[in-house]
């Protein structure tokens, strides 16, 4: 209440931040694609066969990030998968091609092929790695680089990868497509991650610090698994996306990972009071959502068992965190002054309007309706 005006802070004790063991988070139905066909002649990718020491010269001169803020972990790979890829080089099996982002040539990020190059890393300039249970060169067994013979280290050094290179001038929705076809093995990137992949810099940080906000995991508290594949940040990219652009500017032929990387890319071009500004509305927003709602905040409430705690919902969050970002601090001490109002609409809404509930049940699907409704709410209660 008194947390609207200037100068007033927020004890964070208040926010509950305890670890949710199994997310609570309602999956929304999936629905029909309407992204445009893109054109074909704006794929822009290279093949470059380079040598294990030009592609180790990149890395030594921090021109070619094998730790992006997209891949989940860089490190997995034990020591015998590792020593097995030495052996392969060695040895002369051809290695599986390598995927590269080389529209910033100063800049070169590993797409595909992250652990391989961190294990080759790991061995010739880190010499952290110790070659163990080796299929075929026994002798060399225990041995790191330094302590290989000279015909071995050239050999490694003058070995070819195939390098395949998205180039400079590929559209971001055609990067972005590229990256979802190469996104097939193990445990697929989500689409929060790919966007990560494809927009590094103030957006990506910016995310970061905002998921750590107390008065976010009060309302959105995921759990450790959902947090691993960024679903945290991926809400937060939705109040980003319709808090920078309204939501009756949707591009509906494009659909929603451009809609999102779009936003993600202006952020990146934003200066620093900027994004200050944004990391206030949210603070107030997530304040506001909890003190209207509390523990319901951005879950569908209904008027046979209001008390019964519905998982978050992602349409929800975007609808109402950016149209109670676009409130003054009176407008948002009113409504914590007519909550119980507030909420009987709401719930009357979730009861008796099946369009709403079918558009809050698919993230891109009939946006128009679901900000309407909400904003209806919103008016009806400040009158």
């Amino acid at each position: 209440m008194g947390a609207y005006p200037k100068g007033v802070s927020v004890a964070q004790d208040k926010y509950k931040t305890e670890q949710v063991l199994e997310p609570d988070l309602e999956i929304e139905e999936e629905e029909e694609t309407t992204n445009e066909p893109f054109d074909p002649t704006e794929i822009r990718v290279e093949t470059r066969p380079m040598t294990i020491d030009l592609v180790l010269t990149r890395i030594n001169h921090d021109e070619l990030d094998l730790a992006p803020d997209f891949q989940r972990e860089e490190g997995i790979w034990k020591e015998k998968a590792k020593s097995r890829l030495i052996e392969s080089i060695l040895i002369r099996i051809p290695l599986p091609a390598f995927y590269m982002d080389a529209t910033n040539d100063d800049k070169w990020l590993v797409i595909d092929g992250l652990q391989r190059l961190s294990a080759i890393k790991e061995f010739i300039i880190d010499k952290t790695l110790k070659l163990k249970n080796l299929e075929y060169l026994k002798d060399l067994e225990g041995k790191n680089y330094d302590e290989l013979p000279r015909n071995y280290q050239r050999r490694i050094g003058e070995t070819f990868l195939t390098l395949y290179v998205i180039e400079k001038g590929t559209p971001p929705e055609v990067k972005y497509n590229i990256f979802k076809r190469i996104n097939t093995g193990g445990l697929p990137l989500s689409p929060q991650e790919l966007r990560h992949a494809l927009n590094p810099g103030k957006a990506t940080k910016l995310l970061a610090r905002l998921a750590e906000f107390p008065e976010f995991k009060q309302v959105i508290n995921l759990g450790k698994s959902s947090k691993a594949r960024r679903k945290d940040h991926e809400f937060i990219v939705g109040f980003l996306a319709y808090t920078i652009t309204n939501y009756k500017d949707y591009p509906i032929k494009k659909g929603r990972d451009y809609f999102f990387n779009e936003t993600l890319a202006a952020i990146n071009k934003m200066n620093d009071a900027e994004i200050k500004a944004i990391e206030a509305k949210f603070r107030k927003v997530m304040i506001a959502a909890f003190d209207i709602f509390g523990d319901h905040a951005f879950r569908k409430l209904y008027a046979e068992n209001p008390d019964k705690k519905s998982p978050m919902n992602q349409s929800l969050f975007e609808a109402w965190s950016a149209c109670l970002g676009n409130l003054t601090n009176e407008q948002i001490e009113v409504l914590i002054k007519r909550k119980t109002q507030l909420i009987q609409k709401f719930i009357s809404c979730i009861k008796n309007d099946e369009a709403f509930v079918k558009s809050i049940s698919q993230a891109s699907q009939k946006i128009d309706y679901r900000f309407t409704i909400i904003e209806h709410i919103i008016e009806e209660v400040l009158v």
